[in-house]
C-alpha cells in the first residue's frame, strides 16, 4: 500500500517543515509515501477554496482511499486509526491518500469525495501544523502495528 498526504499551500514555519521531514522519513521505514503540496490559492475564502479543491480531485483516481482532515469529521483513537490502516492494507487498498486543506478548510466537493472524514480534535489547526499532527500518528500507527515500543497505554 501507499500513503499519498495531499497538503495544501507550503509550510513556511522551519520547525513544522523540520518535524514533518523527521517522522516522513520515520515512516518510509514502513510504508511508500509520497507528499504533494497543492498550491494554495490567493484571493477569498470560497472561490480559493473552489480552486484548490479543482487541484486536489485532479491528483485522486476512483480506486484510492480517500480520508479528509476536518475538525467536523469522527475521531479516532491511535490505536484505532492503527486499526484502521491496517484494515486498509489487508483489504489490499493499493493508495490510501490523506487531504488536509489550506486556510479555508476543504471544499465541499472534495468532502464529498471522501471515503472518511476524520477529525484530529474539535480544535482548529493550522493547515501546517496538521501536517506534522498527520505524519506523526501515521508513523505511530505503523509502530502500532509491528508492536514495536513508541506507543504507550
Amino acid at each position: 500500500m501507499k500513503i499519498s498526504c495531499l497538503f495544501t499551500g507550503k509550510t513556511s514555519d522551519a520547525l513544522i517543515e523540520a518535524g514533518v521531514k523527521v517522522y516522513l522519513k520515520r515512516l518510509m521505514h514502513y510504508v511508500s509515501v509520497e507528499v504533494t503540496e497543492i498550491p494554495a490559492s490567493t484571493g477569498n475564502s470560497e472561490a480559493g477554496a473552489r480552486k484548490e479543491a479543482d487541484a486536489i480531485l485532479k491528483k485522486i483516481t476512483p480506486r484510492d482511499f480517500v480520508v479528509v482532515l476536518d475538525e467536523k469529521g469522527s475521531s479516532m483513537s491511535s490505536t484505532q486509526l492503527a486499526g484502521f490502516v491496517e484494515k486498509k492494507m489487508n483489504m489490499g487498498v493499493a493508495r490510501l491518500v490523506f487531504i488536509t486543506g489550506g486556510a479555508f478548510g476543504v471544499d465541499e466537493k472534495v468532502a464529498g469525495r471522501a471515503d472518511l472524514v476524520l477529525s484530529f480534535s474539535k480544535m482548529t489547526f493550522t493547515h501546517q501544523m496538521i501536517r506534522l499532527l498527520l505524519v506523526e500518528q501515521l508513523y505511530r500507527a505503523m509502530t502500532i502495528i509491528r508492536r514495536e515500543k513508541y506507543h504507550h497505554e
